[in-house]
């Protein structure tokens, strides 16, 4: 059987490493930083994430190190409630860098190679040739790639396809301070002209925030000033937001971006892409990591029905992660660009305030569902 070379050691390759190791499949996973771990940032598990991790025997663990929120609260900038809706299945908020270190905690130490970033790929005949900055070469009949939009492998495999950015910018922080009653268990999104800035606990003393307005390509932060900046920024919200920027103990800069749903191949001969480095989407439906998670359990499970060649069953693959993945990346920018002008915005809010209920249930039953892997029957392979 094929050895599978992994090549990102973020939440898709390691979810592959763990998803290949308990499908009996060998692997090695190559990361080019000196320790595997995470920005301070949270993520959002959904319950078609869970039931993967639960296959995998982590979910217990993601959930004794998170903090489910069942809540779901649009907001305008006063934080009086436009819509309050509840989830079907309650989500998981984890800090970025315990979700990793979860999924490290599974992995044999000598299946990750760090210090290795790949500088080139390349496919022969029957393998591919991976080029590493610290002089290791490796052939592979099998390459999985999970390096994140700004994918080297996919520059050089597919040059083509283009990082398409939505013209606003997204800082995260963290913040640790009382959190009111109202807002605990609950996601708050606050809509107001083409600024949004969104709310969620991590626990009942830890705050995950995100900020959103327009804003240029490729802008930098001065990390002496971006506090009273953001703050000045969103001076006019309610002062709860102003009291999350100040004592927040972090601030991540990222243009928003995804690439788009243009068809294309998710593989080339001995060569797959997972999560962000083929189908990388906005956050605004919280679907990233999940999605990458997804992507490796359905490849774990095609690879393990499959009893010599692995790069066979890439269309299978794609084919069946295709549509949900489309609908995810189509879904998240619409919904982010309703933001960005103030009559949709108003637009947006009146939407939201009186969208049918069966809509907001319809839309989570999609997000959440994994019927696709009952096609070839390999579900619980």
């Amino acid at each position: 059987m094929d050895i599978v070379n992994i090549i990102g050691g973020g939440i898709g390759g390691l979810s592959l490493a763990n998803a290949l190791q308990c499908a009996g499949i060998d692997f090695k996973l190559f990361e080019q930083a000196s320790k595997i771990t995470e920005v301070g940032a949270a993520i959002g598990i959904s319950k078609s994430a869970l039931d993967i991790l639960e296959r995998l025997g982590l979910r217990t663990q993601v959930i004794d190190a998170g903090y489910e929120t069942g809540n779901f609260h649009i907001s305008d900038k006063s934080l009086k409630i436009i819509r309050a809706t509840s989830t079907e299945s309650p989500v998981t908020i984890i800090h970025r860098a315990k979700l990793i270190d979860i999924l490290v905690s599974r992995l044999p130490k000598e299946k990750i190679h760090l210090n290795t970033k790949l500088t080139s790929i390349r496919n022969e005949t029957d393998l591919s040739e991976l080029n590493f900055s610290n002089g290791l070469k490796f052939k592979s009949k099998c390459t999985a790639i999970a390096d994140g939009i700004h994918s080297i492998s996919r520059k050089q495999i597919f040059p083509d396809i283009k990082i398409r950015y939505a013209g606003q910018a997204i800082w995260r922080g963290i913040t640790t301070m009382n959190l009111p009653e109202q807002y605990r268990h609950t996601y708050t999104e606050i809509w107001s002209n083409t600024k949004r800035f969104l709310f969620v606990p991590m626990d009942s003393t830890t705050i995950f925030w995100l900020a959103i307005k327009n804003a240029a390509i490729g802008g930098q932060d001065d990390p002496d000033t971006i506090r009273q900046e953001l703050v000045k920024e969103f001076d006019d919200f309610h002062p709860f937001i102003k009291e999350l920027l100040l004592n927040s103990s972090n601030f991540i800069r990222n243009d928003l971006a995804d690439l788009g749903t243009e068809k294309r191949k998710w593989y080339q001969d001995k060569i797959v892409f997972i999560g962000d480095a083929i189908h990388a989407t906005t956050p605004n439906l919280a679907q990233g990591g999940c999605q990458a998670i997804e992507d490796a359990y359905c490849l774990s499970l095609l690879m393990k029905k499959s009893s010599h060649n692995f790069s066979e069953i890439f269309p299978t693959y794609q084919s069946l992660r295709e549509k949900k993945v489309s609908f995810i990346v189509n879904t998240s920018w619409r919904f982010g660009k309703m933001a960005q002008n103030p009559f949709s915005s108003r637009l947006a809010k009146y939407f939201l305030k009186y969208v049918p209920n069966r809509t907001v249930t319809n839309l989570e039953k999609k997000l959440n569902d994994l019927s696709y892997l009952n096609h070839y029957a390999i579900v619980g392979v």
